[in-house]
């Protein structure tokens, strides 16, 4: 299921904004945009994400700004800069190239410039860290009530499968007599003037309509979907159960479409092909 959670967190001279998005897959896949001075932290935020996730494709952000006094924040590293102006003089010896490099892209090279606010690193990781775990758990919440929602619209479909088998039933029930005889008149039109003996015809009528009767399938069915009712209210992460029960539901509902020749029944049929592809659509959300 997707998430989303967030968490800001300030101190007196920095403001971390953090984001957390999470969408369903069977697995944790964890990427981040991090800032680098959050890098090293990085393992034990996914350590984190591991002992409160059970598992979804798992994507954090996070911000930094840094307030107060800005000029006694920054420094330069000395050592950084004189490798790159070592290497720059190295270049120019070696190649034809002889345009001095200006301050401005001196101050883009990596690591020229450092804030001396990264040197506490451990106040800066225990915002990280409790920032994550807040957002961790707002997104928990938002995925809780994604849950509820898709249980409800389960629900409403299971039910309306459930009337649209008993509508199938009721039909046939009611039509009995009027379907024994159209297939006897069938069986009248094929012999044409031939004369059958009526105990005979009436026999041949009941093994076509035994070819016919779906009354075995509906059962199976009705099975399957108790069963997906109780995994469905089961606190377990089922699933995967749901998912093979929708596939055994719909093999049932497939051989009743191919052995019934009412045309009533048929389009009741393909009522319960749709309601099972959108109830599959949303049970690959909690697979």
């Amino acid at each position: 299921m997707t998430g989303y959670g967030k968490c800001e967190k300030q101190t007196d001279n920095v403001c971390l904004s953090l984001e957390l998005r999470t969408l369903n897959s069977r697995f944790i896949d964890f990427s981040h945009r991090l800032p680098k001075v959050l890098l090293p932290f990085e393992d034990d935020a996914l350590k984190l994400i591991k002992k409160k996730c059970i598992r979804g494709r798992i994507i954090l952000s996070v911000k930094i700004d840094y307030i107060g006094n800005e000029k006694n924040n920054f420094v330069i590293n000395h050592g950084k800069l004189e490798n790159y102006m070592e290497l720059i003089e190295e270049i120019q010896n070696t190649t034809s190239i002889t345009s001095p490099v200006s301050l401005s892209e001196i101050l883009n090279f990596p690591d020229i410039i450092n804030n001396d606010i990264n040197n506490d690193d451990s106040k800066l990781k225990i915002i990280f860290l409790d920032s994550l775990n807040e957002a961790i758990d707002e997104n928990d919440k938002s995925r809780i009530l994604e849950g509820k929602n898709i249980k409800e619209d389960l629900i409403d479909r299971i039910n309306g499968m459930g009337k649209i088998i008993s509508n199938i039933e009721s039909y046939l029930k009611n039509n009995h007599i009027e379907y024994f005889d159209k297939y006897k008149l069938k069986i009248n039109e094929l012999l044409n003037d031939i004369e059958l003996d009526e105990n005979r015809a009436y026999q041949e009528i009941a093994i076509i309509m035994e070819k016919k009767d779906i009354t075995e399938e509906i059962v199976r069915f009705n099975s399957h979907v108790n069963l997906f009712e109780k995994f469905m209210n089961s606190n377990e992460n089922e699933g995967k159960k749901l998912n093979f029960l929708l596939q055994e539901m719909g093999r049932e509902v497939n051989t009743m479409g191919s052995k019934t020749d009412i045309i009533e029944v048929s389009h009741m049929v393909v009522q319960l092909k749709d309601e099972i592809e959108k109830i599959r659509e949303q049970v690959q959300n909690i697979i």
